[in-house]
C-alpha cells in the first residue's frame, strides 16, 4: 500500500511537471529600418580599431513575423549606441538595446555579445560599410525570456548612414518537458528496483 501511494506521487509529480514545463518561447523576426530619416546615424571610429554605432533615433518597424506580426510596420523603436573594440567584442551595455510598447505589450532585445563587427570607408566622404551581429535576448510581455540573434547593416558616406538595417530572431530552445518525464520514469524504475531488493 505505502509503495502504491509513493508510486502515484512520483507519477502524479511527473505529470503536474509536464505541465508547469511547457513554456511560451517568442518565435520570429523583427526588423527595422532607418528609411524614413533623413541619416540612419553615425558611426565613431577608436583609435586601434572599434568604435561606437550612434542611432539618429527613432528607427522604424519594416517588418514582423510569428509572434511580432502584429507589430504595425513604421512602429517607432529607439536603440542605444553600440560601442566595440578592435577584436569586435562588445564594450558597451546594451541592456535594452531596443524597445518599444504597442498597447499594453512590451517588445525589447537586450544585446549580451557580438560575434562579428566590422566598418569599412576607404576616406571620408567615400562609400562604407558597417555590418554587426551578435545575440542577446528577446524579451514580449507574456513570453518568457528567450535566446536570439541580432544582425545590423549600414550603408552610407564616410561616416554616416544612409541607411541602417536591423532585424532580431529569437530562437526558442525545446522545451524541458520531455527531460522531467524522463526523471520521473527513473523515478518509477528505481522505485521498482527498491522493492524487488526489498523482497529478496
Amino acid at each position: 500500500m505505502k509503495t502504491s501511494k509513493i508510486l502515484l506521487a512520483i507519477t502524479a509529480a511527473t505529470v503536474l511537471g509536464l505541465g508547469a514545463a511547457q513554456a511560451t518561447q517568442i518565435n520570429g523576426t523583427v526588423g527595422f529600418t532607418s528609411a524614413a530619416n533623413t541619416t540612419g546615424g553615425t558611426f565613431n571610429p577608436a583609435l586601434g580599431g572599434g568604435g561606437t554605432v550612434n542611432f539618429n533615433n527613432p528607427l522604424h518597424v519594416d517588418f514582423g513575423t510569428d509572434d511580432y506580426s502584429t507589430v504595425p510596420v513604421g512602429t517607432d523603436v529607439n536603440f542605444a549606441s553600440i560601442t566595440f573594440d578592435g577584436s569586435g567584442n562588445l564594450t558597451s551595455t546594451n541592456v535594452p538595446e531596443w524597445t518599444f510598447t504597442v498597447g499594453g505589450t512590451t517588445y525589447s532585445f537586450d544585446l549580451l555579445s557580438l560575434s562579428s563587427a566590422s566598418f569599412q570607408v576607404s576616406s571620408p566622404g567615400h562609400p562604407s560599410a558597417l555590418a554587426l551581429m551578435g545575440e542577446g535576448t528577446a524579451h514580449i510581455t507574456g513570453f518568457d525570456d528567450t535566446f536570439a540573434t541580432f544582425a545590423l547593416q549600414g550603408t552610407g558616406k564616410g561616416f554616416t548612414f544612409t541607411i541602417l538595417q536591423a532585424s532580431n530572431t529569437a530562437v526558442p530552445t525545446p522545451e524541458g518537458g520531455s527531460a522531467l518525464a524522463l526523471l520521473g520514469l527513473g523515478l518509477v524504475a528505481v522505485e521498482g528496483l527498491r522493492r524487488k531488493l526489498a523482497v529478496a
